[in-house]
Parts: structure tokens; sequence; C-alpha cells
């Protein structure tokens, strides 16, 4: 990869990060990095000094959020914010969507049903330009020849969990979801060498998916993470991290709901990848499921006219 490729795909990642990482930041930081978000390509053009001033906060603070959002420095920031902007517009695309997508209290039904849809949009797009393939790779692998699967997450994580659940089941393998703290550790207490656990946590720190994937870990299983933040507690501590981006909507929380979709886009992806690479074995398994559901339905079909 050449140094210019490097940079593109740094650039093109900048704001995708920044997004992830905004309510992580001190809150002069964030202050920067909402103006970053809403007019990267004014940003590229002025100072340190002029974006300090326009942040209302100090050269020594910009200095600061570059280090937090992991560049070098302001110059660093800057040119990465040019090439991004320059690829984006001759390439006919939007700059990625900042402040105008947050849901206002006084928003009225359309611009709410246009907002919550630029941002699923975004998250999605978020996530597939900087979707890590070889970790999506990396746990196709291991679940393939997983002996079980623990599946844990709590809150409106847990939609995404029930919804792998039924489709690693519908492959054949043989997993449990869990969303009860006690009986993801008793489980996980259970777990070895050949087995696989999978915590789904938006933010990475919640301690129902920390405890029981900790377990898991100690007992020999392969552990994956679905979660928005790759630096987070729960992707520090597992094999495989899979990393999802979702920004939150400070106001009204849309983060449980913007989450939930880039979750599901990654679960999605990693049942289709696992699917291909089982081959014979997922027809068989998919086969296995239509006969069963189909002398279900012919059952019940057969009892309403006999009766």
């Amino acid at each position: 990869m050449t140094t210019e490729t490097t940079a593109e795909s740094s650039a093109e990642t900048l704001l995708v990060r920044l997004r992830g990482l905004l309510p992580t930041l001190a809150e002069s930081e964030r202050a920067v990095g909402r103006l970053v978000l809403d007019q990267p390509a004014e940003i590229a053009r002025v100072g340190i000094s002029e974006l300090a001033r326009r942040a209302g906060t100090s050269a020594t603070t910009v200095t600061r959020f570059c280090r937090s959002i992991g560049l070098n420095g302001y110059q660093e920031l800057r040119l990465l914010l040019a090439v991004a902007g320059y690829k984006q517009e001759a390439a006919g695309r939007q700059l990625p969507i900042g402040a105008e997508a947050e849901i206002a209290a006084d928003d009225p039904l359309p611009a709410i049903t246009r907002k919550i849809a630029i941002a699923s949009q975004q998250a999605i797009q978020d996530t597939l330009e900087t979707f890590d393939i070889s970790a999506l790779a990396g746990a196709v692998e291991v679940l393939a020849t997983a002996r079980k699967v623990d599946i844990y997450g709590v809150g409106s994580s847990d939609v995404v969990v029930a919804d792998l659940h039924h489709k690693l089941s519908h492959l054949g393998l043989i997993a449990v979801a869990y969303s009860d703290v006690h009986r993801s550790i008793a489980s996980a207490a259970h777990l070895g060498e050949g087995d696989v656990a999978i915590g789904v946590s938006h933010s990475g720190r919640t301690t129902e998916v920390l405890d029981p994937m900790r377990v898991a870990a100690e007992r020999g299983a392969k552990t994956i993470a679905v979660t928005n933040y790759p630096h987070s507690p729960l992707a520090s501590q597992v094999d495989i991290v899979l990393a999802s981006a979702g920004q939150e909507d400070v106001l009204f929380r849309t983060g449980a709901t913007v989450s939930r979709i880039a979750q599901l886009y990654v679960t999605d992806c990693l049942f289709v990848a696992l699917a291909q690479h089982r081959g014979e074995q997922t027809w068989a398994a998919f086969e296995q499921v239509h006969q069963a559901v189909s002398s279900r339905t012919g059952e019940r079909a057969r009892s309403r006219r006999t009766n």
C-alpha cells in the first residue's frame, strides 16, 4: 500500500471514527469535534488558533483533541480533512452528516422521519467504510468449527442477540442467547476450548456483557465482540472485534436505534460469510429446517380440514 493510498484510507475513516469517539471526549474537545464534523472542508483551511477561537477553547485543547482521536497533531488533521473533502466532492458525495441529522425537541414529523433515515443509512455506510475484513474472516473461522456458541447482550443489544441466535441456529450451530447476567456467567463457566462467546454492546462498557465474556475467556473459549467502540473495555479483552459505527443523538439518545441498525448489519455480514464458508453444511441445515417447518404447516392444514 502506497503512502498516498494510506492517507486516502485514513481520510475516509477519520470522520467516521470521530463520530464514534465524540461522546467519550471531554466537553472542550467535543466542541472542537462538532465543528470538524459540521464543517470539515472549512476547517481544513483554517489555522489552529482560528479553530480554537471558533470552538471557544484553546490551541492546547485542539492539539489534545487531535491526539485523542489518534492523530499526531493539527497539521495531520487538516491534511486528512482536505483529502476527505476532495475525494468525496470528486465522487459527487456529500460530506458525512454532522449536527444537521440530530433530532431537535421541536422537529415536525417529516423532519424526524428524514433524520432517522439519514442516521440509519449513515451508520451502515460508516460501518462498511471502517469494517475490518480480516476480523470478519477470523470470526468466521472460529465459528465454523465451534462446539457451542454463547451470545450475551442486554438492553437495546438484546434484539441483535436474538437475531444472531436465530441465524446461527438456522445454520445448525448449537447457540444459546443470554440477557440475564447470572445465567450468562453460569453458562460461560461451562465453556472451554472449542467454544465461542460473543458479546454485543454498543458502548463496550456494559458489565452484564463484560463479566461473562471475561469468564468465557478464562475458561479457554474464543471471544468475539460486536461494539461501536474498538478501544472499549470489551474490545480490549476479546480475541476478535467486529466494530459497528453509529452516532448517538444526545437529545433523544437515538444511538440505541442507530447502533442496532449498524450491529444488525455486522451480524448479517457474519451470518452470510459463515453460511458461505460452511458450503454444503449450510444447504443441508437449511433443508432440514425447511422440511421441519413444511411438515408442521402441512399437519396444521390437515387438522383444520378434519375439524
